[in-house]
């Protein structure tokens, strides 16, 4: 069974990867370097009603869990559960058996998702989950896209998260949390929680890679 951490508890070792500056709970601009060299990030989050930024949290040597999470401060998401880290990964981890799908606009306007898993930028969707529509398939309440091998392309990227309800395998779930994470070049750029209904999509995130 996956473990889903939603509220996160302080410990005597966290590693904070950004800083989060709010107003009135909805814009969120973040400058981050990370550990790519020449690769430096900023974002501005415009995050609507039902979405959160949380404040990331981690524990060093701490055992990676199938979570949505970078559970042990090393800037990258799941490792180990099967799925594939890279310069950019966006990871999406829900709750309940609903079948959510991951968005993610590439600078070039190239939408990968699970009816296009791979982009000529070379984003990858390597995790396509179906939650209780496909209950044989391992973790089946995440999905993943990431950039490998060579430096992701400049530009924007957009994230958006669908609620599918086209079957009752995934509708009859109810209203459900998901958490989505996002590392750039080694560091996580920031972690949302949103919570979606039946058929409902939530466009919440950009960041630039110059």
């Amino acid at each position: 069974m996956n473990t889903y951490r939603f509220a996160f508890q302080s410990t005597a070792t966290i590693l904070m990867a950004l800083a989060f500056l709010t107003t009135g709970g909805c814009y969120v601009r973040t400058t981050a370097r990370t550990t790519s060299p020449g690769v430096t990030v900023q974002t501005q989050s415009q995050t609507p009603s039902g979405v959160v930024v949380l404040e990331s949290s981690c524990v060093q040597g701490a055992q990676e869990i199938c979570n949505g999470l970078d559970d042990n401060c090393n800037g990258q998401i799941d490792e180990g559960c099967g799925y594939s880290s890279g310069d950019v990964q966006i990871t999406l981890a829900w709750n309940t058996g609903a079948d959510l799908d991951l968005y993610v606009y590439d600078p070039q306007g190239t939408r990968i998702f699970y009816g296009a898993p791979q982009a000529p930028s070379g984003g990858v969707l390597d995790q396509d989950a179906r939650g209780n529509c496909n209950t044989s398939q391992p973790n089946n309440r995440i999905e993943n896209v990431f950039w490998g091998g060579t430096q992701p392309p400049s530009g924007r990227y957009t994230v958006e998260v669908h609620y599918w309800a086209g079957d009752q395998c995934s509708s009859a779930s109810g209203p459900t949390t998901g958490v989505v994470s996002i590392s750039v070049g080694g560091s996580i750029l920031g972690t949302y929680q949103l919570m979606l209904s039946a058929d409902q999509r939530a466009t919440f995130a950009t960041f630039d890679i110059p």
